[in-house]
């Protein structure tokens, strides 16, 4: 849910009024895991492909079983009523929580939750697919994982800086436990592990299902 301030394939397509994401094409989905549940559990995969790669991330698979255990695939989850960011001068109570997929926090501010921010400085809250405002709002799938996969690369980088010689599966390890609870991590092997261990439940689910080659985490 926080991050330091918050594809393998061509992504095309769009969601509809459900949140359900119409037939998309990513060549190949290499994380279709055909569960079928939750709903929507195969419905984002060219976002995480596509933002995986353009952040230079190692494993695109992890952030779908963070969405999981973040949001369980529902687009516009809406949580942590107790501002974990703080409430900024001017917004609303609303306005401080946890939004969509990953449940970004744009309280936390930086540059980059800039993407889901309206001109004045808070973020966009559009639930209205059909309104103009959809394409930079917090709840639009791209926009919620563009902006959740920046804040873990952040932290991957900030991890690195802090803690030189870890490998890089307890890189990622790091960077997704700060992202939960920021300044978890304390050591190569000392972070988040209630978070992480979560997240790693339904990464090996998915594996298996999709044919994922897994990261030994």
């Amino acid at each position: 849910m926080l991050s330091a301030s918050a594809g393998c394939g061509t992504a095309t397509g769009s969601t509809d009024a459900g949140g359900d994401a119409n037939p998309m094409s990513c060549s190949p989905d290499r994380l279709h895991t055909g569960l079928g549940t939750p709903a929507n559990i195969d419905a984002y995969d060219c976002e995480l492909l596509r933002y995986t790669q353009q952040f230079n991330e190692p494993d695109a698979l992890i952030f779908k079983a963070i969405i999981y255990v973040e949001s369980r695939f529902q687009f516009d989850s809406m949580s942590c009523p107790n501002a974990p960011c703080g409430t900024p001068s001017g917004w609303s109570t609303a306005e401080t929580q946890c939004f969509g997929l990953m449940q970004i926090v744009p309280a936390c501010s930086g540059p980059l939750v800039s993407p889901g921010l309206l001109p004045n400085g808070h973020p966009n809250m559009t639930l209205d697919q059909g309104s103009a405002s959809w394409s930079s709002s917090v709840f639009n799938p791209a926009i919620n994982i563009q902006i959740g996969i920046a804040g873990i690369a952040e932290n991957r980088r900030q991890v690195m800086q802090q803690f030189p010689g870890c490998s890089q599966d307890q890189y990622t390890l790091m960077a997704i436990g700060n992202y939960n609870s920021y300044g978890s991590t304390h050591g190569c092997d000392q972070y988040n592990v209630a978070y992480d261990n979560a997240v790693l439940a339904a990464y090996r689910q998915y594996a298996t299902a999709s044919g994922w080659p897994a990261h030994p985490y």
